[in-house]
């Protein structure tokens, strides 16, 4: 059985086949371990709420992105995700 939060090469795949999340993730990397609202992502992608709070969720089904703690907001789930892409397909790597 697979653990709750390990990473899964195939919704990590769909998770950032749209622009749009790869952008939200990109932005949660960047402030990292500083969360962000969904206030803040609309902002930053000029999306609707709803739409950033579905694609958010769909990061978070990936385990890509995890609620900051107590507080409100969102950040990337590990500082160290690595994420490769080679001939003999996809590698994730969680550093330390």
């Amino acid at each position: 059985m697979r653990n709750e939060k390990e990473l899964n090469g195939h919704k990590v795949c769909e998770a950032l086949s749209l622009p749009i999340r790869a952008r939200i993730l990109q932005e949660l990397v960047k402030v990292y371990p500083t969360k962000l609202t969904v206030s803040e992502l609309r902002e930053i992608t000029s999306e609707p709420r709803m739409t950033v709070w579905f694609h958010i969720n769909k990061l978070r089904e990936a385990n890509l992105v995890e609620l900051g703690g107590s507080r409100r907001g969102f950040r990337a789930a590990a500082k160290g995700l690595t994420i490769r892409f080679n001939c003999n397909g996809m590698h994730l790597e969680e550093s330390s």
